[in-house]
């Protein structure tokens, strides 16, 4: 049974708290994926036993599009797939501050064909990759999903341009997806609401999407999911304060109309806020709802 801890940041940060990874065995930290920016990186996580290859869970984290780092505590769930036989891996991605869409769905697509072609030296399992993401996160997993297989939203330029970024499961978590009907949705406490802080659209698009509606179509998975989008599992809180619901809700009703009801699963948690506002997202019941899923399409 591998194990970690957390690294709580100093009294009154503002940072978000770190998971302490130096005990996990077997690890392989900080791999360059792409070389055009020092945030494309990524850490690969191994159960503790077995020669693989391991089906692979590779986690995108969340943050408005600008905030987050792969290693720190929106990993937790994801991370748990390591006791549970996957190989776990956390991708790093150029956040909107330093580049704007489609720059973090590159890089996602770049880090998962990077793994594919060195699946061999690090005993991960090709043709077992699943994606999974929280919030931004849980967007940019779906959006990938969506186009894969479209070489409209891939940068070959940046590697491996022969092979695959398919993926055969999809988790998202309280994810974004409509960058429209966003900015309509946000509850009037919520932290984002505050006038200072940017529309999640113009974070990522570094626009009002109001101002640029003819590219909005190309920014929204829901235009891109086919009857060929692999299985996801998807959750939300009906008291999320960050991501309304309804974005959740919106995905499940594109879902229904492509993919039969064994594709998907929706889990609408009643009272559960957005994760790192709602500890309960890290419970072993939850956790094991996500893996429940996973199995049936991994293993």
């Amino acid at each position: 049974m591998e194990t970690w801890s957390i690294i709580q940041p100093p009294p009154g940060s503002f940072e978000t708290p770190m998971v302490d990874v130096s005990t996990i065995t077997r690890k392989f930290l900080d791999v360059p994926y792409a070389d055009g920016s020092p945030s494309q990186k990524l850490d690969i996580y191994l159960p503790g036993e077995g020669d693989g290859p391991f089906p692979t869970l590779i986690f995108v984290h969340g943050g408005a599009f600008i905030f987050g780092d792969k290693r720190d505590t929106q990993l937790l769930q994801a991370l748990d797939g390591i006791n549970r036989g996957y190989a776990v891996v956390s991708v790093e991605y150029r956040r909107a501050r330093e580049a704007k869409f489609p720059a973090g769905l590159f890089d996602v697509k770049a880090a998962i064909r990077f793994l594919r072609a060195h699946a061999k030296e690090y005993k991960l399992d090709p043709e077992r990759f699943a994606s999974c993401g929280d919030s931004a996160g849980g967007y940019y997993v779906v959006m990938a999903a969506a186009t894969q297989g479209n070489p409209a939203f891939e940068d070959y330029s940046m590697g491996n341009a022969g092979v695959s970024s398919a993926v055969s499961a999809v988790v998202s978590w309280f994810g974004c997806y409509d960058m429209v009907r966003i900015r309509r949705t946000i509850a009037p406490d919520s932290p984002i609401a505050n006038p200072d802080f940017p529309d999640i659209d113009v974070l990522l698009l570094g626009a009002p999407s109001t101002d640029i509606e003819g590219l909005m179509y190309f920014t929204n998975p829901l235009n891109f999911i086919t009857p060929d989008f692999p299985p996801i599992y998807v959750s939300h809180g009906t008291a999320d304060v960050i991501v309304n619901v309804e974005q959740s809700l919106l995905l499940a009703e594109k879902l229904r109309e492509v993919l039969p009801p064994e594709k998907y699963e929706v889990d609408i948690l009643e009272g559960f806020n957005h994760g790192g506002f709602d500890l309960r997202w890290n419970d072993k019941e939850y956790i094991d709802r996500t893996f429940a899923f996973l199995d049936r399409f991994m293993k």
